[in-house]
């Protein structure tokens, strides 16, 4: 047979060797993909506290946990970024091993992977500018998986440039052959996400299960379990914050995170129903930062710039009363994304405080710092796992009381702790 035959049917750039490179590389991105994307599944699913991965341990600011947490880990608020890199590796493993074991289909393979890792490069540099400089923690499998991408993307590179001439040729593979084989790639993606799917579900229903199984939706028994719960008993001083009427007859204590954004959203919801109820209800606010830099009693750094954010809140509380407090917090609760570039003199500045006094609140030992290291200690005698965290007439209020289940739960303690008030009708509809 003639050598330009040869040549024609099997060209020389399309040697097995670099098919396995790249094959290799894939099993490295699945596992990588395949673990953030079991981690996201599991904290998605789990509303309790889930334990810490001996994978990715966080420290300091190296947290995956932290990461898979923000809102930028849902692709559109519904699809999870880790998941469609699994459903990426996926379609590359098929590629990489139906063209090393079919040598005619090895030209489709180098085509489509280099169309697919140059979107994919689009999406390394979208997240790792996030990472960057809009998410306070750094997660190394991430890093793993862009690294592959950038790493397999080089590679087609430079065996298109390394074989010009043999890219010209015709393509030896039928076109039945190319849409099976493009197909079974796509079908694989496509069983990865369902099945993620049906994990989620699973591992939700699973956590459900192992929360409720002994209690009925009977709001009686919850009741009853709530009432049956010991006390906590929180002191309430004038040095604590207070949003509403400090002359409010009943205090709703949170314990917050400035740079939670479940804190955000449940402070939002909390200064609409206390504004509505003004005689009635006020917030007391107890700082609790999830963060080792001030609470070293905590697994991982979960948010990075918490204790300088409460150090900063407090310092507006100590310079201009309740109302700077309540307007700083304000601040800090919309701008949570900014917060790694620590904008407190910034907002202390929008606000008109006292600059000077605001930097020296801002130090370690000032009176702000030691107000946030004694309501950390208050909330671990307290035993909290997180934040945010209510407490109301000496019950803590477990995260399942939001929106009118709340109302009720403190419209029914109110009636049940102060007899007098019996008849209470809190004002709600938010």
């Amino acid at each position: 047979m003639p050598s330009d035959t040869i040549r024609q049917e099997v060209p020389s750039y399309l040697s097995p060797i670099p098919f396995g490179v790249l094959f290799a590389l894939a099993l490295l991105g699945t596992f990588a993909s395949g673990f953030l994307a079991y981690r996201h599944i599991l904290l998605l699913s789990h509303t309790n506290i889930v334990a810490e991965s001996f994978l990715c341990r966080a420290h300091g600011n190296i947290s995956c946990d932290a990461v898979l947490l923000t809102p930028y880990s849902l692709i559109f608020d519904v699809v999870s970024s880790a998941v469609l890199g699994l459903m990426g590796f996926v379609f590359v493993l098929w590629c990489t091993a139906g063209s090393i074991i079919v040598g005619r289909l090895r030209k489709t393979t180098l085509t489509i992977l280099t169309i697919y890792f140059s979107a994919a490069i689009g999406f390394s540099f979208y997240f790792i500018y996030l990472m960057v400089f809009e998410v306070d923690s750094i997660c190394p499998w991430c890093l793993v998986v862009h690294s592959v991408n950038f790493v397999s993307l080089a590679i087609l590179i430079t065996l298109l440039f390394r074989a010009k001439e043999d890219t010209l040729l015709s393509e030896d593979s039928k076109p039945v052959e190319q849409l099976f084989f493009v197909a079974g790639g796509v079908f694989l993606a496509g069983v990865v996400f369902f099945a993620s799917g049906m994990m989620e579900y699973k591992l939700s229903y699973q956590n459900v299960n192992e929360r409720y199984l002994d209690l009925s939706d009977n709001p009686v028994v919850e009741r009853a379990l709530l009432e049956a719960s010991p006390p906590a008993e929180v002191p309430i001083s004038d040095e604590d914050p207070v949003f509403g009427s400090p002359t409010a007859l009943y205090p709703i204590v949170m314990f917050t995170d400035f740079a939670c954004p479940a804190c955000a959203k449940l402070d939002k919801w909390l200064r609409i129903l206390v504004l509505r109820n003004k005689s009635t209800l006020r917030i007391v606010y107890k700082n609790y930062p999830l963060s080792t830099d001030c609470h070293p009693h905590l697994a991982g750094n979960l948010h990075p710039m918490a204790c300088q954010a409460g150090r900063a809140a407090y310092a507006a509380f100590l310079i201009g009363g309740n109302k700077a407090f309540s307007a700083y917090t304000e601040l800090l609760f919309r701008n949570q994304n900014r917060l790694r570039k620590k904008p407190w003199l910034e907002f202390a500045e929008e606000l008109k405080l006292d600059k000077k006094r605001f930097k020296d609140l801002l130090k370690d030992g000032s009176k702000a710092d030691k107000k946030v290291q004694k309501d950390i200690k208050l909330g671990i005698d307290l035993h909290l796992m997180g934040t945010p965290q209510l407490v109301f007439e000496k019950k803590k209020i477990p995260e399942k009381y939001r929106g009118p289940k709340l109302i009720n739960l403190i419209q029914g303690l109110i009636r049940s702790h102060h007899p007098d008030h019996a008849g209470i009708r809190l004002r709600g509809s938010i």
